[in-house]
């Protein structure tokens, strides 16, 4: 029989209320919320409820995904955790600051921590790529030269590229998908669930290298991804900046980096996420076992996780379109 003590830590907390009425209220705000946002998104004529709706049913069906896998697995290991919180935000560009669900207690064993830190991601890649398959199948392929004034170039994954060819096989080097509102929650997919896979704190991808490689290597991970997110926000700030006081980087042209220049200027909202970091921190909360080990199926699971990170990871989230 255990001591009293170790009694008290694996005792399950009495199970809080669940305010369903809460979490319905604000998925219902939110999906009116994509749904406005999505309605004006590549219209040239004002609102459009047919896009709005395109929009709002794909971008809420893939953040669904992400955090009922979470919340399910969490239920499967005996985590007491929240519904889903979605979280409203009624103006570009997509109408909403995500989802999250709250746990009271970090999981007990590295394996739950890995199963649920996995399950979200996952559950949301699935949705994703379908749906980044299908809207990138209805989006209209055009020349590059025929963009209007200001339109701006979303940023590559390794996953959108390769949706992007299979979706559409013939379009050439000179030509680019004028998205459908459905590939654009698609794209947005895939930001969200790399930005989530971050080996960083208590994110997804925290949960996930905390649990394949222990406390002190999640440590320096995170470290590291911090100084590296910073400098890549620097190096957008420095490209921002040429583009700002010389719009038409006559210099860049001379030495042929104008396309760099304009392009890294995307690198700029790393500076941003150099801030969300350090407020999320390094430091991932124990596991109540120390010292066990995954079995080898979980151990895939976790490294599949990761190559999911690699194919997600958008460096440059956007930027204009040079001439």
């Amino acid at each position: 029989m255990l001591p009293r003590a170790e009694n008290e830590i694996y005792a399950a907390p009495s199970p809080a209320p669940q305010r369903v009425w809460l979490h319905l209220l604000l998925f219902a705000a939110t999906c009116f919320t994509t749904y406005y946002v999505g309605g004006f998104f590549g219209q040239e004529n004002g609102f459009s409820a047919t896009a709005g709706l395109a929009f709002s049913a794909s971008l809420m069906s893939i953040l669904l995904a992400h955090e009922m896998g979470h919340y399910l697995m969490a239920r499967r290991h005996g985590v007491e955790a929240s519904l889903p919180y979605f979280i409203p935000f009624p103006a570009p560009p997509i109408g909403t600051f995500g989802a999250v669900i709250r746990m009271r207690r970090p999981p007990p064993t590295r394996a739950a921590l890995l199963d649920i830190g996995c399950a979200g991601p996952l559950a949301g890649f699935v949705v994703t790529a379908v749906v980044c398959l299908w809207g990138l199948s209805l989006s209209e392929v055009r020349p590059l030269s025929s963009l209007p004034p200001g339109a701006w170039m979303e940023g590559n994954s390794l996953a959108y590229i390769i949706f992007k060819k299979a979706a559409q096989p013939l379009m050439g080097p000179a030509e680019d998908v004028w998205l459908h509102p459905v590939a654009w929650a698609g794209w947005v997919g895939l930001l969200v669930t790399g930005l989530n896979l971050l080996p960083v704190g208590q994110l997804d991808g925290g949960h996930i290298f905390y649990a394949l490689f222990g406390e002190e290597l999640h440590f320096r991970a995170g470290r590291w991804l911090h100084r590296a997110v910073f400098l890549l926000g620097l190096l957008g700030l420095v490209c921002h900046m040429a583009l700002v006081f010389d719009e038409r980087l006559v210099w860049a042209q001379k030495m042929g980096l104008s396309e760099l220049v304009v392009r890294g200027s995307g690198l700029t909202m790393w500076l941003v996420w150099t801030v969300l970091l350090g407020l999320v921190g390094y430091r991932h909360p124990p596991t109540l076992l120390a010292g066990e080990k995954l079995s080898a199926g979980r151990k895939l699971l976790g490294w599949l996780s990761l190559v999911v990170f690699v194919l997600t990871f958008t460096p440059i989230v956007g930027s204009p379109v040079w001439p």
